[in-house]
């Protein structure tokens, strides 16, 4: 049986919640028994209010550990960043839970300390916000994330695919797949659980990339990269040719340029504030990275 704890605070999206349960009841149907578990807890149980205005009951936050823990923040996330829930959130996480979040629930997780390797998404709109209030926490500009022991959501709709890789997970993809099917849901990717990167391939190059997509807009060096993962650099450099073909800061550099073509072509931002916000604060040198890497001055792909 896989516990599931749902914490919940007033203000909470009840389209998450029911993306969230949903899907679990349709794979307990599937598999024919009881293996997802759920219950929605709050700092202190009782009643609480969802954004629409519906009531739910809770119960109170105990010693139970559950295999997976999903929080529901409000759109007034300080309010969720109560004593409690960061309390329970790292208990969990050195018990070794699998924490999850939603939207706003991201900022949660980072006064609780909780992303200083492991990512969270975030929404386009909101990530530059949620990089200026915690510049230390990682954040992904991604609809959602699986990178246990984190995973996570933007939010909206994107939930229901979180919750897809939760099942994924425990149980098997073809299961999730199945989930899908019967709630007549066509995930936007061919496979839906995010897998540029192989699992195949060690956790600290997935570690890495993971700070790397955090940081596009930021100076970080490759020293600091491998110091927060605890791996001396020469091994980084040696992880990164061997599994990802090429050294860090290669890699780093087409993460920042795949960003700005992008943004280029699907935005009307100024291509000097692309630019900067893709970590180039040399128009010169962000051109010439630009042409090398894809044939062309970035003048030519915003004219696409």
């Amino acid at each position: 049986m896989v516990q599931v704890a749902l914490h919940l605070a007033d203000g909470f999206p009840i389209l998450s919640l029911t993306l969230i349960t949903e899907p679990l009841r349709v794979a307990n149907r599937e598999l024919g028994r009881q293996r997802f578990e759920w219950r929605a807890v709050s700092d202190r149980g009782g009643i609480c209010q969802s954004s629409s205005g519906i009531p739910l009951d809770t119960a109170a936050l105990d010693g139970e550990v559950p295999d997976a823990a999903i929080l529901l923040s409000s759109y007034k996330p300080e309010r969720s960043s109560t004593a409690e829930a960061l309390f329970w959130l790292r208990r969990l996480d050195r018990k070794g839970c699998l924490l999850g979040c939603v939207d706003t629930g991201a900022l949660v997780f980072a006064r609780a300390g909780l992303l200083g390797v492991r990512p969270a998404a975030a929404h386009p709109e909101a990530i530059a916000g949620f990089h200026r209030q915690f510049p230390d926490s990682l954040f992904v500009d991604r609809m959602f994330d699986f990178s246990p022991p984190r995973f996570s959501s933007a939010g909206g709709v994107a939930t229901l695919d979180m919750t897809l890789a939760l099942i994924a997970h425990f149980c098997s993809r073809r299961l999730a797949q199945r989930v899908a099917q019967i709630l007549t849901y066509d995930p936007p990717v061919a496979g839906w659980v995010p897998q540029a990167i192989p699992q195949s391939v060690p956790q600290e190059v997935r570690d890495a990339v993971a700070i790397m997509q955090s940081n596009l807009s930021r100076g970080m060096r490759i020293s600091q990269m491998a110091g927060a993962l605890g791996v001396p650099v020469w091994k980084f450099n040696r992880l990164f040719n061997r599994y990802l073909h090429c050294s860090p800061t290669t890699y780093f550099m087409q993460l920042r340029l795949a960003k700005a073509r992008d943004m280029l072509r699907n935005t009307t931002l100024a291509v000097g504030d692309i630019a900067a916000e893709c970590g180039y604060d040399n128009m010169e040198a962000f051109s010439r990275a630009y042409r090398l890497q894809y044939g062309r001055p970035p003048s030519q792909d915003r004219e696409l």
